[in-house]
């Protein structure tokens, strides 16, 4: 069996180190603080507060996770909300009892399946916009919180898709009652640029109201020996220089370096060769191909030329007119649009102030220069 999974990890076994990010995480959680966790996609975000929840509830707290993703309204907020306690509770049989009683606005709805149970909510109040609803939600969640005694972790996974809702009280309308709630929230997101101006713009209700917390990639050794003992446990072996080919090739990526081992996990006899890390390599380009061909395809001509640039010289002055000129760019107000799109979109990046753009994505670069 490929010991290399492609799925959100629940097993520690197949989570590479972040020893030291699950420690903090915990900390931070055992005192209620509030966290944004940011990094660029498929960093292994809901990964990690998966490993945390699951040290914190082994230490007796309610972990709570909610997936924000795909939003279309306040209702779907107080739903996801709902939903996510009685999940968490659906094993506490009192507990959720107390929620039930306790949060007047959606009952669960229990359905076998093929896992077990499903878990969905079903609105109870009527007659309520969806602001109102999510409104009297969050009101009625900080009433079971103070009726507890145990400490509570909520995850808000993909948080920024709040902003896509056209009603500009929701942000408002959850910081006043967060704020309130004896509870330690992780708002987590990959588009980082809007979820970081939501807490540090200071016109905005969530401003600085949490810490901020980087999810760096992994570190180039450890992640070298984790691949050496993931081929291991799968019963063939990986020698160190080819572990360190298969980091190299991904830039240390958490997701990358997991896909690109199972690709040559399954190429591979009973050791990697390099021709297999090659075919692996391309292997993983292929299976992007389709990915990065919509993410070009919802970019307007100037961005692409753009991006395109950036991605065969990362490290340059990207206003300068050698580089304009070199890449046929058209103007520097042009340019400077684009930069704001496409950052935006967190496709490219810059370290810090003085430091020049280059592509997050470190295998989207190395397509775009094929």
């Amino acid at each position: 069996m490929n010991p290399f999974s492609l799925k959100v990890l629940t097993d520690s076994d197949q989570f590479c180190n972040r020893t030291r990010e699950i420690a903090t995480l915990a900390s931070y959680a055992k005192s209620n603080s509030n966290v944004v966790l940011f990094s660029p996609r498929r960093y292994g975000k809901t990964s990690l507060v998966h490993q945390v929840q699951k040290r914190l509830k082994k230490n007796g707290f309610i972990t709570i996770y909610v997936d924000l993703f795909g939003l279309s309204s306040a209702d779907t907020i107080a739903n996801r909300l709902t939903k996510g306690v009685y999940t968490a509770l659906y094993n506490q049989k009192n507990l959720l009892q107390k929620a039930i009683s306790i949060i007047k606005t959606h009952r669960p709805v229990i359905r076998p399946d093929e896992t077990g149970v499903s878990i969905t909510t079903e609105p109870i109040s009527s007659g309520l916009s969806g602001a109102e609803l999510l409104d009297k939600t969050l009101g009625d969640l900080g009433h079971f919180m103070a009726a507890g005694k145990k400490k509570i972790n909520i995850v808000l996974d993909e948080f920024q898709e709040i902003t896509e809702i056209r009603d500009p009280d929701i942000e408002g309308i959850m910081r006043s009652y967060i704020q309130k709630h004896r509870a330690g929230y992780f708002f987590v997101g990959s588009r980082r640029r809007v979820l970081l101006d939501m807490f540090n713009q200071r016109r905005r209700p969530f401003f600085q109201s949490a810490i901020n917390y980087k999810l760096d990639k992994l570190p180039h050794d450890e992640l070298v020996v984790f691949l050496m003992e993931r081929f291991g446990a799968g019963h063939k072996r990986c020698a160190e220089k080819q572990a360190r080919k298969i980091a190299e090739a991904v830039d240390n990526h958490p997701y990358y370096s997991q896909k690109l081992s199972f690709f040559c996990y399954e190429i591979a006899d009973r050791s990697v060769k390099v021709t297999d890390v090659q075919q692996g390599f391309e292997a993983l380009v292929q299976a992007e191909t389709p990915v990065f061909e919509a993410i070009v395809q919802g970019l307007a001509a100037r961005q692409i030329a753009l991006l395109r640039a950036i991605a065969r010289e990362p490290h340059k002055a990207i206003t300068s007119m050698n580089f304009v000129k070199r890449h046929h760019l058209k103007s520097i107000g042009g340019i400077q649009a684009a930069v704001k799109k496409l950052a935006r979109l967190d496709l490219i990046e810059k370290e810090g102030k003085n430091h020049p753009w280059q592509l997050v994505d470190p295998i989207l670069a190395q397509w775009l220069n094929r």
